[in-house]
């Protein structure tokens, strides 16, 4: 049986880098960008230790938009304000990517990915 508490260790390097890779979309489904109010999140169905389904989000921190690329920064998220189309790109289980396309200085929209690093499931909720 999968160890449902799985747990992400979460340092913060300079640059506001995560130390771990996130592994709840081992144990998570449904998983998707939500607005949290104005903050940028993730959404996911998890499983609980006993294997009940719980509905669960969190806060995304430290992404913002330098020049049209997703990029760590510190404190509150602030690339939901000049990104749209944001979605969660799931790569097997080893990578979760936030992607978006991101307003440059001249205006244009570019493409850009960011691997969103040290979340968990703990015991059917999402955690850095």
């Amino acid at each position: 049986m999968k160890n449902f508490f799985l747990t992400a260790a979460f340092v913060c390097a300079a640059g506001g880098a995560y130390a771990a890779p996130s592994t709840f979309q081992q144990t998570c489904s449904n998983i998707e960008f939500a607005y949290l109010g104005s903050d940028a999140g993730v959404a996911a169905t998890c499983l609980t230790a006993a294997g009940a389904p719980n509905q669960t989000s969190i806060v995304v921190p430290g992404i913002s938009n330098e020049n049209g690329t997703l990029t760590r920064s510190g404190g509150a998220s602030s690339f939901q304000k000049s990104c749209g189309n944001i979605d969660i790109q799931i790569t097997g289980t080893a990578g979760v990517f936030l992607t978006a396309l991101c307003r440059d200085g001249n205006g244009n929209s570019q493409s850009t990915s960011i691997e969103i690093e040290g979340l968990g499931n703990n015991d059917g909720n999402l955690a850095f």
